[in-house]
């Protein structure tokens, strides 16, 4: 991506406050470079409290949430890029083998840009694996979250964890935080449950990193496009 190309790209400042239901969904994008500056524990413990608010079909509430910070987030860190380096993934749930072509443009251009804008060439592929690596630093952010269900795994369960994720990342703009989620924080669970000390029957589904972003940022500023309302919605009268 050349340095025109990120010029034109639409940038969104993710510092500082969303004090809008409309705000936090508007601005609210992956989170990819934090200040190393810890989340104040009661800024942690009211938006969790505030999370559990979410919907799940029924009141089922198929989520267990876990919050890792300081020494335990720096050894948890630790051994995922560790375990990362040592070989695939082996996560508990089941990962999207295919996508339609048009959702395949829009992973492409993403990755394209991203690296772009992270100042990676793509041919450089010890570069971008160094970049995958980030994603199991949790990309510098202070506190990891992994959300794990004892619940049998099924298209139900992923929608009511979804609308938790949502939930989650919403609140968290209205503390002025930013988060990013992670299908790759489920991809070695024997290392979550055996750090975390959770039995078997807790399957990892995803995580989620969190913190404060880096200001000037242009890596955390870049705003992935949307798709046009009219090639999305339709209304029926």
């Amino acid at each position: 991506m050349s340095s025109n190309e990120i010029a034109e790209a639409e940038f969104v400042n993710v510092a500082g406050i969303a004090t809008t239901v409309e705000e936090a969904v508007r601005t609210r994008h992956s989170v990819r470079d934090y200040e190393s500056r810890p989340i104040e524990e009661s800024v942690l413990q009211d938006l969790f409290q505030k999370s559990l608010r979410a919907p799940s079909w029924k009141n089922s509430q198929p989520w267990k949430v876990h919050v890792v910070s300081g020494e335990r987030r720096d050894k948890m860190a630790s051994l995922l890029v560790e375990r990362a380096k040592q070989g695939e993934p082996v996560p508990d749930t089941i990962w999207p083998a295919s996508f339609p072509a048009s959702a395949k443009k829009r992973m492409f251009d993403l990755g394209m840009k991203i690296y772009g804008v992270a100042g990676i060439e793509r041919k450089d592929k010890e570069a971008r694996d160094n970049f995958m690596l980030r994603n199991f630093e949790f990309f510098g952010a202070p506190t990891a979250v992994f959300i794990t269900t004892e619940f049998d795994l099924n298209f139900y369960i992923a929608l009511d964890i979804g609308c938790y994720l949502n939930t989650l990342m919403l609140l968290a703009r209205g503390y002025g935080l930013g988060s990013v989620p992670q299908a790759a924080l489920s991809a070695f669970p024997e290392v979550v449950r055996l750090e975390l000390g959770l039995s078997e029957s807790e399957k990892v589904v995803c995580g989620l990193s969190l913190g404060y972003p880096k200001e000037n940022s242009d890596l955390n500023r870049y705003h992935t496009p949307r798709e046009s309302t009219q090639d999305i919605v339709r209304f029926y009268r």
